[in-house]
């Protein structure tokens, strides 16, 4: 099982209901009857995206079904030269010495 299926399904159901405590009950606790089992049962036993679809179909039923983006994206990496490459380019730093050594 990937882990990041339960970050989507929780991510979702906070969209849904805002207190984290309520979610993480849900999510082990509530059995979904049109999917025939818990979400933690679903996202352990590869069911996981059918999971999503569910809460997704909730989602699109409310008011600002608009403005719910599927799920939030980790920022890319920048590729490239980061701040402080400068500093570690030439192993020029110091050496500090480790007392007792």
């Amino acid at each position: 099982m990937h882990y990041g299926i339960i970050r989507r399904i929780v991510t979702l159901a906070e969209l849904i209901e805002p207190d984290r405590a309520q979610v993480w009950a849900w999510f082990f606790e509530t059995h979904i009857e049109a999917l025939g089992g818990r979400p933690v049962e679903l996202a352990f036993h590869g069911r996981g995206p059918e999971v999503v679809a569910f809460l997704l179909d909730i989602l699109s039923r409310t008011r600002h079904a608009s403005n719910v983006k599927p799920f939030p994206r980790r920022p890319k990496r920048q590729i490239g030269p980061q701040p402080n490459d400068d500093l570690f380019a030439h192993g020029a730093g110091a050496v500090v010495a480790v007392p007792g050594r």
